[in-house]
């Protein structure tokens, strides 16, 4: 297939599919990424995340240069394991860390660095205004006996291409099309989580040991989670040298927390946290950690009242490769990661693997069929084997209690 032929649709600007929209850029090859949201911010989704060596070669290899060394300079501190704390006589008492692993196989959490989410997924959005569209609800697809796919969306649009790319998460419209088999099941568990900025006033409350790791604190009650951003340098200071004129949203060292703990463990219902504004989410952790975890509560009570969120945590069933078409997926879309710092560094390893596929379709003349099989069989047997190795390890620490969401 001749360079110029082939382009490529994509179902969600997330962290994969931008990082497969760079890379294909980057190559020369026409993608378009189509996005449900009216911007990068609009919902909540999230705040730190763990970015070990799978995302960083990722994004090495996605990304030009400058926008790499972007993300290098934006990145927090170093992210090196689990600190366990015990609440005992009203105090924080370090019980036992875990340290990560210098490094590993594809299917191990390694030693990282915290990341801010949203500032990452603004790195990997420049440079690519006019690919991607926003306010984009994809509804369903059709493919063409020519071998194109015509992609339908919610305002009644419509465009076409010689692949379609689900990158559109757990909830993938493309997935449930595509594949109605699949299997994703409520795992029960439930995350309510916000930030707080590490001011003059919060900066002394971390204890030591949460500055480069990950903090879970247990209690009769839902773990509470906590673990901090500190930029290695200042976003705005960084892009001016690396790519001037983007504007970052997200540029103050934070915490980020999470009371996470089983549906039954909560007071109040799944339907009404859903229905509650960040705001209103924000009061109910006051409440809760004033109740659970005084101690803990200076984090929730100062915390930024838009940028709380609630989460129900779910996970896929692995299931056998399927016949290979036009239509592809990566990343949560196909294999939902348990919340354990994987999730990230999976879908942009995915990302990264199928834009050298499809790199190969257009330069070197691969047969698609044959490029997309062989990416889909590598992707399966990675993110479902890391999903179980990270079962395994979850259950060894405690009752199968995830420890970040992302």
């Amino acid at each position: 297939m001749p360079q110029s032929s082939l382009r490529v649709l994509v179902i969600g600007a997330g962290l994969g599919g931008l990082c497969l929209a760079q890379g294909l850029r980057k190559a020369g090859v026409d993608v378009a990424v189509y996005e449900r949201d009216a911007g990068l911010s609009v919902r909540t989704q999230g705040h730190r995340i763990h970015i070990d060596s799978r995302g960083e070669q990722a994004l090495r290899e996605c990304l030009p240069p400058s926008l790499y060394e972007l993300f290098l300079a934006t990145r927090g501190q170093p992210s090196k394991g689990i600190t366990v704390f015990r609440i005992v006589d009203g105090q924080l008492q370090e019980a036992s860390t875990q340290p990560f692993p210098e490094s590993g196989s594809d299917e191990f959490i390694t030693v990282g660095s915290a990341v801010d989410r949203l500032t990452l997924r603004q790195i990997l959005l420049a440079g690519l205004d006019d690919s991607v569209h926003f306010n984009k609800a994809f509804a369903r697809y059709e493919q063409q006996a020519d071998g194109r796919v015509w992609a339908y969306f919610t305002d009644g649009t419509r465009t076409s291409g010689n692949v379609l790319v689900a990158a559109d998460g757990v909830g993938s419209r493309i997935r449930q099309q595509f594949l109605p088999h699949a299997q994703v099941f409520d795992t029960g568990m439930r995350w309510l989580g916000g930030k707080t900025l590490l001011n003059d006033e919060i900066i002394p409350l971390p204890p030591e040991p949460m500055h480069e790791t990950f903090a879970m604190v247990f209690g009769p009650h839902p773990a509470m989670m906590l673990g901090c951003v500190w930029f290695r340098r200042p976003p705005k200071e960084a892009a001016a040298q690396f790519w001037p004129g983007l504007s970052f949203q997200h540029t103050e060292d934070y915490l980020m927390w999470g009371l996470l703990g089983n549906r039954e463990q909560f007071p109040i219902p799944d339907e009404d946290l859903q229905a509650m504004d960040s705001p209103a989410l924000q009061r109910t952790a006051v409440e809760l950690t004033n109740d659970w975890y005084p101690t803990l509560s200076p984090f929730t009570q100062r915390a930024e009242p838009e940028e709380s969120f609630f989460l129900t945590l779910r996970r896929s069933v692995p299931f056998e490769h399927w016949q290979t078409s036009n239509i592809t997926l990566l990343g949560d879309a196909i294999h939902v990661m348990p919340a354990n710092g994987s999730g990230a560094n999976s879908a942009l390893r995915d990302a990264s693997l199928l834009a050298r596929s499809l790199i190969a379709v257009a330069s070197q003349g691969t047969p698609l069929h044959r490029a997309l099989h062989d990416y889909e069989i590598e992707m399966l047997r990675s993110g479902f084997s890391a999903a179980r190795t990270t079962l395994q390890a979850m259950q060894e620490r405690r009752s199968g209690t995830p420890f970040t969401p992302g």
